[in-house]
């Protein structure tokens, strides 16, 4: 995959500019008989008009605007159709002021369009029909009430009237420039509603452009209304379109300095994306995404050989089908083979060349990561593996306690019945031997029933891990206070935590020389956490093959941790955490 060059290089940028001298030279002979008398605003306009149009162009020409580029050009256009005004005859007034209102349409549509290019949404739709009724059709019922020179233009130039009626005309000017005021600050409104629906690399480029249509409309307006109840010159009609285009520009203008940031930002997303991403990790390469795309949300998968994994190393979705609102964008290395894939808001579909310049400027970094992943997928696997190995293990020594309990036991006791029958009826000779084999039983099924509590107590499956806990806690040889909830854990993190905490006391115990213990167990921030303190002399560590070390193992086993804190003459803390159910 390689970058894009920018679009407005080359052939775009030379179109670009020969329609914008075109729609000048456009502009200048629609003009011409006003520039003679008035050359500084020749060239104010002409360079305006011009530059509106090349801005147009460039925007059409590239991904970000390319359907606003369009309407801006058809705008430039007819603004330059607006200036027939000056030859005051024929029909170049009346074409004049239908250019106008197609301009302001344009340049309206033109900002709605922006970025994605579609007028999305029922409010959206309605504005822009609105807008030209009244912009178009309210300049119709204009003509139609009024004679050319209550315009400004001479009484001879052709001119639609149907019913003049100066009264008519007048109250009806003043309700369409009413009319176009609300249109635009509704336009205002729904440019400030959209901003929060925005992503945040979009909204970088759209509040300059909120702001610069804000201006533009704001001075467009007061110009327009300042017409109203006056007696209107040719002159005075110049003078406003004069303002009024040079006020517009001022949106191709924000429009093209957005589109530029875009196109600055792919060029130094290279140089940022090694900065961030100096010394090379996983979450880095991911981070440095996230803060070139402006999108904390962006997930990276990358590929393990036999799917993709994420940062962790754990198994991602990425084959499963599209999410609602997500963007999945796929990376693949020069032989055409997968190396990443990135999730990402789906607004950030409308800045590929963005994405795919940074996904570039780390390809290195992503190559490298993804030997990392794959190391920790496979970990992951054992460790997987492990988990699965400690849940059946739970389980088998459940099943075993309680075939001890329900099986051997059973029989011993049986046997001991059976004795105690023999024992009624022998004599005294085999009576005190039945008596010894009945002592021998009785011992016999004591043990066994200790072990079939050392493998796993009943109590325990029955009850759950506090009332376990309370009877390990009666028969501590030290005074041991609890704070246990009453809720239930899966079986293998009861039998985990159960066992930890057992040897946990036991350490306390034989060791720590305490006067009393405390064990408490809680929730904290999706984890299950247990704690074992102890008032005695402290000093205690995991040492290879004791019991600390194998109390560790075994909650590893479950991608849990222990932290042993144990200062010398201050007491020892035993701190378990595992991952809550769920969490």
């Amino acid at each position: 995959m390689r970058v894009r060059a920018p679009s407005w290089l080359g052939a775009p940028l030379r179109r670009a500019a020969a329609g914008g001298a075109a729609v000048a030279a456009g502009a200048l002979a629609a003009g011409w008989p006003y520039w003679r008398g008035h050359p500084a605003a020749a060239a104010v306009t002409l360079a305006c008009c011009g530059g509106f149009a090349v801005a147009g162009g460039l925007l059409a020409a590239g991904r970000l605007g390319r359907r606003t580029g369009a309407a801006f050009t058809a705008g430039a256009a007819a603004w330059a159709l607006t200036w027939t005004a000056s030859w005051n005859a024929g029909a170049g007034p009346v074409v004049s002021v239908f250019a106008q209102s197609v301009f302001f349409v344009a340049i309206g549509v033109g900002v709605l369009l922006y970025p994605g290019g579609r007028l999305d949404g029922a409010v959206v739709r309605l504005w822009t029909g609105a807008t030209a009724a009244v912009m178009i059709g309210g300049q119709a019922l204009l003509c139609a009430l009024s004679r050319p020179a209550w315009n400004g233009f001479d009484p001879a130039a052709a001119w639609p009237s149907a019913a003049p009626d100066r009264e008519a005309f007048d109250c009806t000017y003043r309700a369409v420039t009413t009319l176009e005021a609300v249109l635009a600050g509704a336009l205002v409104i729904i440019l400030l509603l959209r901003l929060p629906g925005t992503g945040r690399l979009d909204r970088r480029y759209t509040v300059p452009v909120a702001a610069a249509v804000t201006v533009g409309v704001a001075g467009a307006l007061a110009v327009q209304g300042s017409l109203i109840g006056r007696h209107v010159t040719l002159d005075d009609v110049m003078e406003v379109y004069l303002f009024q285009g040079v006020s517009a520009t001022v949106l191709p203008l924000a429009f093209l300095a957005a589109a530029l940031r875009a196109r600055l930002a792919e060029l130094s997303a290279a140089e940022r994306m090694q900065r961030l991403t100096d010394p090379v990790s996983v979450e880095k390469v991911r981070d440095a995404l996230r803060r070139v795309l402006r999108d904390a949300t962006l997930d990276l998968w990358l590929w393990a050989g036999d799917g993709y994994v994420d940062v962790t190393g754990r198994g991602a979705g990425a084959g499963d089908g599209p999410v609602p609102g997500r963007w999945r964008h796929e990376v693949r290395t020069s032989a055409g083979e997968p190396l990443a894939a990135v999730d990402a808001d789906d607004r950030l579909r409308g800045h590929e060349p963005l994405v795919e310049a940074a996904l570039v400027a780390g390809g290195r970094a992503l190559e490298t990561v993804r030997l990392q992943a794959a190391a920790r997928a496979n970990l992951e696997r054992a460790r997987d593996a492990r988990e699965r190995l400690v849940r059946v293990q739970a389980a088998e020594r459940e099943r075993l306690a309680g075939e001890l309990q329900r099986s051997a036991q059973q029989r011993l006791r049986a046997l001991e019945d059976l004795l105690e029958g023999l024992e009624e009826a022998a004599g005294p000779r085999a009576r005190e031997q039945a008596r010894a084999c009945r002592r021998e039983l009785a011992e016999a099924a004591a043990e066994l029933d200790g072990l079939a509590r050392g493998v796993h107590p009943a109590i325990l499956t029955d009850a759950g891990l506090a009332p376990a806990m309370r009877l390990v806690a009666a028969r501590a040889a030290v005074p041991v206070r609890l704070d246990l909830p009453a809720r239930r854990y899966p079986p293998e993190v009861e039998s985990t935590l159960y066992f930890a905490l057992c040897e946990a006391l036991a350490n306390a115990a034989k060791h720590a020389g305490a006067d009393e213990i405390r064990v408490s167990v809680r929730e904290e921030a999706g984890r299950v956490v247990a704690e074992v303190r102890d008032d005695g002399a402290g000093g205690a560590g995991a040492v290879p093959g004791g019991g600390l070390a194998g109390l560790t193992d075994r909650v590893r086993a479950l991608r849990g941790h222990v932290d042993v804190d144990s200062p010398r003459g201050a007491g020892t803390t035993v701190r378990i955490a595992l991952p809550a159910p769920g969490g």
